[in-house]
């Protein structure tokens, strides 16, 4: 006799295996029509490039007092699960009558033809819980991403990224698009960032017609890879900074060679006090007298000395007088010399 069995709960994992090809989605309890039973279905996805063939697992189901119900393997066999598809939703690995709170899962060994992967030593990965969304954001969400189920934020971390519909995408997976809801995580991204901008109030939008205008802000460059967390309803209040006492710049003025410098106040004790006040000086301590001033120095002034210039075409035809003549001599003695010689000697 076949029963019908409808879903009763569905609960992902909280973790996950690194290096796996294959990952444990979630867990889905169903409820006989007929006799009332239960029946625990498991999800997986293939992550890797290949095409699986079989998988190997070891599960653990406890009852609402932590009591174990059962512990067994469980094989699926004869699979042909090409890279991002789902499968094992349709196999019940266990089936009872009492009520099962949680459901444990360990990966063995998985296929792929003759090639087996063994996951027996792999260490599981906890993961963070996702953050919901509020209300009216989810609603805003789902209908700007036309999708419904979009009730987390998109979380990224170091081991893979959360989608807006509560699946985990390890990095091993290396892609942007949720398998289960088909988001892309760059639009979805997008979309709730407008949605968690601020709006500006009315007042602030209508400016008036003597106002400057403002210079326009740059935009803000947003990086497709990351998530930011939510940003708050209402900007907050502006902090203000401490003030900061700075002391004036000291200018030391330059001393006049005119006028005297003056040295700085010394102070003398009462011994050195003694011989200048008398017998006044006995009662008091100290006492501070203005020290004494030397005598102000006065630089000579300047002995203005006449002095001679002397004309620069002046020196130019001195040379000439005293040089001109004997080169000239020179030069005609040359030419005499030469007339001779070719007279006497050519012809």
């Amino acid at each position: 006799m076949e029963e019908n069995f409808n879903p009763v709960a569905q609960t992902r994992a909280n973790y996950y295996t690194p290096g796996s090809p294959v990952q444990f989605v979630c867990v889905e309890l169903l409820k006989g029509d007929v006799s009332g039973e239960h029946a625990v279905c498991l999800t997986f996805k293939n992550i890797s490039r290949v095409t699986l063939t079989a998988l190997e697992i070891h599960f653990k189901c406890k009852g609402v007092d932590g009591v174990i119900l059962c512990e067994d393997k469980f094989e699926y066999r004869d699979l042909q699960v090409k890279p991002g598809e789902l499968f094992g939703q349709d196999d019940a690995v266990f089936i009872t009558a009492k009520a099962i709170t949680s459901v444990d899962v360990t990966l063995c060994n998985v296929y792929n033809g003759k090639r087996v992967v063994h996951l027996d030593g792999i260490k599981r990965v906890r993961l963070p819980a996702p953050r919901r969304l509020a209300p009216e954001l989810q609603k805003a969400l789902e209908a700007r991403m036309n999708r419904t189920g979009l009730k987390y934020q998109p979380q990224v971390f170091e081991n893979g990224w959360y989608c807006a519909c509560g699946a985990f995408h390890p990095t091993e997976e290396d892609t942007v698009y949720c398998s289960e809801c088909g988001c892309d995580r760059i639009l979805l991204q997008n979309a709730l960032n407008t949605l968690l901008q601020p709006a500006a109030p009315a007042d602030e939008m209508e400016m008036p017609l003597n106002a400057p205008a403002a210079p326009a802000a740059p935009a803000a460059v947003e990086e497709p890879t990351r998530i930011v967390g939510a940003a708050p309803a209402a900007p907050a209040a502006p902090v203000e900074e401490p003030t900061r006492v700075v002391g004036a710049p000291v200018y030391e003025p330059k001393a006049d060679p005119i006028q005297p410098v003056s040295e700085p106040t010394r102070v003398l004790d009462a011994s050195a006090c003694a011989p200048l006040s008398g017998a006044a000086a006995a009662d008091e301590g100290t006492r501070v007298i203005p020290a004494r001033r030397p005598a102000p120095v006065r630089q000579p002034a300047p002995v203005e000395e006449d002095e001679e210039y002397e004309d620069n075409r002046d020196s130019v035809a001195e040379a000439l007088i005293r040089w001109v003549p004997p080169i000239t001599a020179i030069l005609c003695a040359a030419i005499a010399l030469c007339g001779f010689v070719y007279y006497q000697f050519v012809l």
